[in-house]
């Protein structure tokens, strides 16, 4: 009987918090799960017996079993070690020969050729080993068998190698494994060690989870999944494998943004905000690897209306966490978003829609006049942590209810009734005006920054903002479709302009709009 054991039990520690949501053999890797590759590659060998074991999350080893063909999982309610599973194993029943595969790893090793060499061995137990000098610890013979592990047993040899995980072992051996520590067999039953070259990558840390995913796509590019693009450029893909995944965000070459995301992203979510938990980084190649919110935008939802006040709640959460953000990141404190930068919105705005879209020629000075008054009126709101670009298509409705907030790279210390003008007007879902109203009478009513604030007082501060905020909105419709050509902008501008009109003075409208 031709038995594999894929190990699968580890804890995972480097790779958390990653791994408190996904077992560690389990998560996806762009098309598959590294337990789904040694799976396959056990059926390819002709096994006639899958094994795994399973500790951490091993409810979901088990549920992966079922969906692969692994024929028996083995729980370890305790961990038993590198020895204690095989032992178990032969305890209770299992004969044959057994091959021992590593359920964390990625590799292109010739496992079938060392199986043919370690069966004419003449050995009772071989290993597959490959030459990493970091890490070297195998001490080799001139036979090829295992004299001795560095700071382990045994004398140095002639040649040192790394072991891949992967051994093999005879009915005759597979009896004699008594110890947890299956090096403690080694040393007194010496195995045949098989060097071969390859690559492999123990996924031990973000870091080399990162590298898998980047020698895997450069292998298999064309195997993910697209799950959305900004317009900004970045590109998502989704990663998925055995009921699981994970979003891959891909930046562009030059993303001026792409430190400050990977940055600002661990921030808020070690402070618990509702943004996505980042899990690795690739800064060569401008590549993050986070928790996955599933593809329902608030934008997107049957009944959006249901989760404006869970939002709501949210948002001042996240505003309430100014002070802890601004003490842990003095960077962010000092992004003030200011009078330069409202005037620079409105000057998007003049540029891209007066200008680029209704064809106006020269902008007028009583309507340059309005854009300073305006910024300046903007620039002295209380500041708070701002989000900036908080619309129905950056608010995710995640599983189990929960909301989350994406693209925050541009945030700043900013207005606190910015975020709020920016989804309450958002042209994407066009509220009607006394819903907006009533959404901005619960978030001011709720949020514990205002309490000092009257209604009267707040909802003029707000319509200055949302002012603001539409102009910038409907300057990006424009240039997007326009400049960058993406059509999809082009159905938002007209809205835009619809949200922009009441908000401005009897007097503006004409000047703006002929209206």
């Amino acid at each position: 009987m031709f038995n594999v054991l894929i190990l699968a039990a580890g804890l995972g520690t480097r790779l958390r918090p990653l791994t408190e949501r996904i077992a560690k053999p389990l998560i996806p890797i762009v098309d598959n799960s590294p337990l789904a590759r040694q799976t396959i590659l056990a059926k390819k060998l002709g096994a006639e017996k899958i094994h795994a074991n399973a500790h951490h999350l091993a409810e979901q080893v088990q549920a992966a079993a079922k969906e692969l063909g692994i024929d028996k999982v083995w729980v370890e309610e305790e961990l038993l070690g590198t020895g204690g599973p095989i032992r178990r194993m032969w305890q209770e029943g299992e004969r044959g020969e057994l091959l021992v595969l590593n359920g964390d790893c990625e590799h292109n090793l010739d496992v079938g050729f060392f199986l043919e060499k370690a069966r004419n061995s003449g050995a009772a137990c071989a290993l597959l080993a490959i030459d990493n000098p970091k890490v070297n610890t195998l001490c080799i013979n001139r036979e090829n068998f295992l004299c001795g592990i560095k700071n382990k047993f045994g004398k140095e040899g002639v040649n040192n190698a790394t072991f891949t995980g992967i051994s093999w072992y005879s009915s005759e051996a597979w009896e004699k494994i008594k110890e947890k520590d299956v090096r403690d067999f080694w040393e007194k039953q010496p195995p045949f060690v098989f060097a071969t070259e390859g690559n492999w990558l123990d996924i031990g840390s973000s870091e080399r989870l990162m590298q898998a995913i980047d020698d895997k796509l450069k292998a298999e590019s064309g195997k993910l999944k697209i799950a959305g693009q900004a317009g900004s450029g970045r590109k998502y893909y989704r990663m998925e494998a055995n009921g699981h995944s994970l979003i891959l965000q891909q930046s562009y070459e030059g993303d001026l943004d792409f430190e400050r995301f990977v940055r600002y992203g661990k921030l808020f979510s070690g402070l618990g905000l509702p943004t996505p938990e980042i899990y690795g980084v690739s800064e060569s190649e401008k590549r993050v690897v986070m928790q996955d919110l599933g593809s329902v935008r608030l934008c997107d939802a049957a009944a959006p209306m249901l989760y404006y006040p869970q939002v709501l709640e949210k948002l001042i959460v996240w505003q309430e966490a100014s002070e802890c953000a601004f003490e842990a990141d003095s960077e962010l404190a000092g992004r003030i978003f200011g009078e330069s930068d409202y005037l620079w919105e409105s000057s998007y705005f003049a540029e891209n829609y007066l200008q680029g879209h209704l064809g106006m020629k020269e902008i007028p000075a009583e309507l340059t006049a309005f854009f300073k008054d305006l910024a300046k009126k903007a620039a002295a709101q209380p500041r708070v942590l701002m989000h900036r670009d908080f619309q129905s298509q950056n608010v995710m409705l995640a599983k189990e209810n929960k909301i989350a907030f994406i693209d925050f790279q541009g945030a700043r210390n900013g207005s606190i009734y910015y975020d709020a003008a920016s989804l309450l007007w958002d042209p994407y879902m066009m509220l009607p005006d006394e819903t907006v109203k009533q959404l901005f009478t619960l978030w001011h009513c709720a949020n514990p920054l205002l309490k000092n604030v009257s209604f009267e007082n707040a909802w003029e501060d707000f319509l200055i903002a949302s002012t603001q905020r539409l102009m910038q909105a409907l300057g990006a419709y424009c240039f997007l479709s326009k400049n960058k050509g993406i059509k999809s902008f082009e159905q938002y501008i007209e809205p835009g302009a619809r949200r922009v009109i009441p908000l401005l003075p009897q007097g503006k409208r004409y000047c703006l709009f002929g209206a």
